[in-house]
């Protein structure tokens, strides 16, 4: 019965169909536009309805802001609620968008304080990064400890005195040698003296250059890299004083070279002086020979020489000439009167001579050997020196050496 009544239905479905669409094209489409209302509009079939106010205030409004859509000057549509009396700037922005946004201020979170984060941080560690939380810090401790007991007992981090002191031993024996060098009296006792070769005389003043410079510079630089004077302060302070009265004591030399150098050039004038008079019997010089003699002298370049030179070539050519008539002159060739040719050869030897006591240089007087006195660098030093012995007496250094060595002490020079 069942089947029986599906077949049934199934037939009416498809009767009903059938007939459906056995309906013509043409009346579809009537019933089509007699139902459209625009079909009617253009047909005139309009039906004019009025706006019932007071039906429309019944209504419930879902939405009793009133809004409107603007476009501002970007073009951008945005809905505002017009009801606010602010309404819309000039600008075309409405109140609340764009540049008429109220300025939110960002807070900056609260840093958590520090216990907190500590707490944290332990409870996202693991059982074993506890464990190396606690052991390494430990660790090191322990290496640190160890390490500083062995320094103190070993000295391996202590200041090493023993190149300091080494070095200054050396300052001390340049010092004495400075001190007790002489040659600068022998150049000043033996510049007039004909009887020193300038072999011997040149030696004077080339030791006493080295006295003018002081102790070797090199000397001093290398004390002032060693550790003593480095990482101790009260050496580097002692060590700055000696290198000041130093460097002030060779300020004060540095002209002795120069006057050395015209010591030198009037003892070589010396000699050829007295060569020359030993040679030609005091006058009897040629004109040639007093030109290349007096020559040093017009070519040293200071003007006391210059002008000493020029005056007694003058003088010793009038003298020599003199000389050379009254033993040269023969009564064979013309009237020879010996009494005025002796008195006139006199009279330019006088002269000669009166000029040359007169104004002869003194090597003393005109060019004073001003060596600065080495009193005070040896105060500093002696400072210096005695406060390195005793320091390295206290930090001995028995692989180095240096000192004598006794049962209970070290005494250091």
């Amino acid at each position: 019965m069942v089947m029986d009544k599906a077949e049934n239905l199934t037939g009416q479905a498809e009767s009903q169909g059938l007939g459906q669409q056995g309906q013509s094209p043409v009346q579809t489409r009537g019933e089509n536009e007699s139902r459209d209302s625009v079909f009617q509009v253009f047909k005139g079939n309009t039906r004019k309805i009025d706006f019932d106010q007071d039906l429309a205030n019944k209504q419930i409004d879902m939405n009793p802001m009133e809004k409107r859509i603007f476009e501002s000057l970007t073009g951008s549509s945005v809905v505002v609620d017009t009801s606010n009396e602010n309404k819309v700037p000039e600008n075309g922005f409405p109140a609340g968008y764009g540049p008429n946004a109220g300025f939110k201020r960002i807070e900056k979170p609260k840093k958590p304080k520090m216990r907190e984060r500590v707490r944290r941080s332990l409870d996202q560690m693991s059982k074993m990064q506890r464990r190396l939380l606690i052991m390494v810090p430990s660790g090191l401790l322990v290496l640190i400890v160890t390490v500083s007991l062995i320094a103190t007992m070993t000295g391996m981090f202590a200041t090493d005195y023993s190149k300091t002191y080494s070095v200054a031993k050396m300052l001390k024996n340049e010092l004495q040698k400075v001190r007790s060098n002489v040659n600068c009296d022998k150049v000043i006792e033996y510049n007039d003296n004909t009887f020193t070769s300038m072999e011997i005389y040149q030696g004077y003043v080339e030791e006493c250059k080295k006295t003018s410079r002081g102790v070797d510079e090199r000397l001093v630089v290398e004390m002032g890299d060693t550790a003593g004077v480095l990482k101790d302060m009260e050496v580097n302070r002692r060590f700055e004083a000696f290198k000041i009265a130093l460097n002030e004591a060779k300020a004060g030399n540095s002209g002795v070279e120069k006057v050395l150098n015209i010591y030198t050039l009037w003892h070589s004038w010396v000699l050829v002086e007295a060569s020359g008079d030993k040679t030609h019997n005091g006058f009897e010089w040629t004109e040639e020979e007093i030109k290349e003699a007096v020559k040093k002298l017009l070519e040293s370049g200071n003007e006391k020489l210059v002008n000493y030179g020029k005056r007694w070539m003058e003088l010793k050519t009038e003298a020599a000439k003199a000389t050379y008539r009254f033993y040269h002159t023969s009564e064979e060739t013309e009237v020879v009167d010996y009494v005025a040719i002796k008195e006139e050869m006199e009279k330019k030897k006088a002269a000669f001579l009166e000029f040359q006591k007169a104004n002869r240089p003194d090597m003393l007087t005109d060019f004073p050997l001003q060596l600065v006195d080495l009193a005070n660098i040896s105060v500093k030093f002696e400072e210096m020196y005695s406060f390195i012995r005793e320091v390295y007496q206290k930090h001995y250094n028995p692989r180095v050496g240096g000192c004598k060595e006794l049962i209970n002490a070290v005494i250091c020079d």
